[in-house]
């Protein structure tokens, strides 16, 4: 079941809040947004799965602020490191199916470790690939290449 997400902006800014609550409300408001763009189509799929990361995102919403953004920003993002050949593969699988994800390669950012450990809390996995459609986590290559073959990632491709 889908539970309605109230916010009421006024009265969370009506507060006073410090530095790091103040990040967090904007990140909410934000998401938010994004969340009612999404529900819009009546997807509670997507929906409900960009609650549930919201949810598990706010115990590290001051280091995961660029990985909130990212995921729901993106229909298609991979984060990868540029060596990986599990990684290429992704790249690869995608390519066949004519999509070009987002790609976050993390040893070529300064904070790459720091956005896997955010995975880890996010997700329970810090490997790499990790792909995501729709806010939704697919996995990593072998995951992906299961959800190909089975028809789950069309499924989610064209539910956007």
């Amino acid at each position: 079941m889908l539970h309605q997400y109230n916010y009421d902006n006024k009265s969370e800014q009506s507060r006073s809040y410090g530095m790091r609550d103040q990040l967090w409300l904007e990140a909410r408001a934000r998401i938010y947004d994004t969340l009612q763009l999404k529900s819009c189509c009546n997807n509670t799929a997507i929906t409900a799965a960009c609650m549930s990361l919201l949810r598990r995102c706010k115990r590290n919403h001051a280091r995961s602020s660029f990985l909130q953004n990212a995921i729901f920003s993106n229909k298609i993002i991979m984060f990868s490191k540029s060596y990986c050949p599990y990684c290429l593969r992704a790249k690869w699988i995608f390519s066949e199916l004519n999509e070009k994800p987002y790609v976050v390669k993390l040893d070529l950012r300064d904070d790459g470790g720091k956005i896997q450990y955010v995975l880890l809390d996010l997700i329970g996995r810090s490997t790499v690939p990790q792909v995501f459609v729709n806010c939704k986590n697919i996995g990593g290559s072998d995951d992906l290449k299961a959800a190909v073959d089975d028809g789950t990632l069309q499924r989610f491709l064209a539910a956007s």
